[in-house]
């Protein structure tokens, strides 16, 4: 942890490495090596900022950007929250970094966290494998000394040096790692070479863990702020756990109904296949379940039917999950289709098209001066950006690779959507 008080000079925390997540896949095993996990630039997702019940989303935590992070303050006692994630001068920006506030007295002073890892863009959990959480800096002055706690499932923990100045202890789920020094040497920063002021907790896999960060005052005097480093790291591996290989999976219109095929081989371990549909590409709920073909030796391919007969929704998205004998599981790319006869009167002009570098998006006279929300996605329904629009937005298009794409915008309960084209630079 680094003390910033209001008549020192901010040093530098100690900086995350990155570790390059390594996955060898074979038919029924896989080897990994955590990645850090990417705490940047928050957006409030409810709630009131820095105040108890706001919930917080960081996206694209892992290397591959297939994990959000929603982080919720539970509760603030004896503190307030000057900053979710603070990153002073030399501060690391990756870690996970709350910033608390004293409000004097003599007792424990601390924040309460919940940090739920969910599907990119949506609120659906999704486990991080290989998780563990190296709390750093753990020590105080002789008024006070820090604490950080963290509850997991299934948790193990160890110290980082041989000769820590920090106490742990675990009671079920919760492991608290506490200063034990009453000369604490820190105040001021964080020797990146200390390890003895640091423990590292891990578990196997998990979608939620709740962190306790803060400080036992023992005389009344000290006030300040106190700045907390939370480096986790995880990787998102659950496309590599399966021993199925997913060859296609398409869905057509055709009738009122939609038609989900796919083909798979590698079956040999497979409980169920899971067809889940949304109407937003957040939400997804299941509609049916599969179980697979006798002859798991071979190609096997499935069909299920899902009417729509009098939707009113504009685009419908599918996806697969394949669950294992052992509960583990994967998704299958997104995919959906148009009904047609949704009302989809209000039309929006994007320009030009095909598009190289900018795409100029206004929306009908009767949206001015409203807030608009937009997407771009590709053909798989996989939403590339978001943007708001009151009379007109321009789209920075030239990261986006050549192919065909859909602007969706929404205000209320009016949707339009329209097909562009990013046509190749040459």
């Amino acid at each position: 942890m680094k003390h910033l008080y209001p008549s020192l000079t901010k040093t530098a925390l100690l900086s995350t490495k990155r570790i390059a997540l390594l996955i060898v896949m074979s038919l029924y095993s896989f080897v990994s090596q955590a990645q850090s996990l990417n705490f940047n630039a928050p957006t409030i997702v409810s709630g009131t900022d820095l105040q108890p019940g706001c919930v917080y989303r960081f996206s694209k935590i892992t290397g591959t950007g297939l994990i959000d992070a929603l982080v919720k303050i539970d509760s603030l006692t004896g503190v307030s929250l000057s900053g979710i994630d603070a990153t002073p001068s030399g501060a690391s920006t990756t870690a996970f970094q709350p910033q608390l506030s004293s409000l004097g007295g003599i007792g424990y002073h601390y924040a309460v966290f919940t940090i739920t890892f969910v599907n990119t863009g949506s609120t659906t959990p999704t486990p991080v494998f290989n998780f563990s959480s190296v709390f750093m800096g753990i020590d105080g002055s002789n008024q006070m000394s820090e604490f950080n706690a963290i509850t997991v499932d299934n948790p193990n923990w160890e110290y980082v040096s041989s000769a820590p100045q920090v106490a742990v202890t675990q009671d079920g789920n919760k492991v608290w790692g506490s200063a034990t020094s009453s000369k604490t040497t820190g105040g001021q920063g964080i020797d990146e070479n200390d390890s003895t002021q640091m423990f590292r907790v891990s578990t196997p896999s998990t979608s939620s863990v709740t962190m306790r960060v803060g400080y036992y005052q023992s005389q009344h005097g000290w006030n300040g702020n106190d700045l907390f480093s939370l480096n986790m790291q995880g990787g998102d591996l659950a496309l590599s756990l399966l021993p199925v290989k997913l060859l296609n999976f398409t869905t057509q219109l055709t009738s009122e109904r939609v038609w989900l095929t796919w083909s798979s081989n590698q079956e040999q371990n497979i409980n169920y296949y899971s067809i889940e549909k949304s109407y937003d590409n957040q939400n997804f709920e299941q509609i049916a379940l599969l179980f697979p073909a006798e002859d798991l030796s071979s190609v096997n391919s499935y069909t299920y039917k899902d009417p729509v007969k009098n939707t009113n929704a504009v685009v419908i998205y599918y996806r697969l999950k394949m669950v294992d004998k052992e509960g583990k599981y994967r998704y299958s790319p997104i995919k959906f289709v148009r009904p047609g006869n949704a009302n989809d009167t209000v039309k929006i002009n994007a320009y030009p098209n095909p598009v190289l570098n900018e795409l100029h998006i206004s929306v009908p006279q009767g949206w001015q001066n409203k807030t608009v929300n937009g997407q771009l996605m590709n053909s798989n329904g996989s939403i590339i950006k978001t943007f708001n629009i009151q009379q007109s937005a321009i789209i920075g298009m030239a990261d986006v690779p050549p192919g065909t794409y859909y602007i969706k915008v929404a205000n209320e309960k009016e949707i339009s959507t329209q097909a562009i084209v990013k046509r190749n630079s040459r």
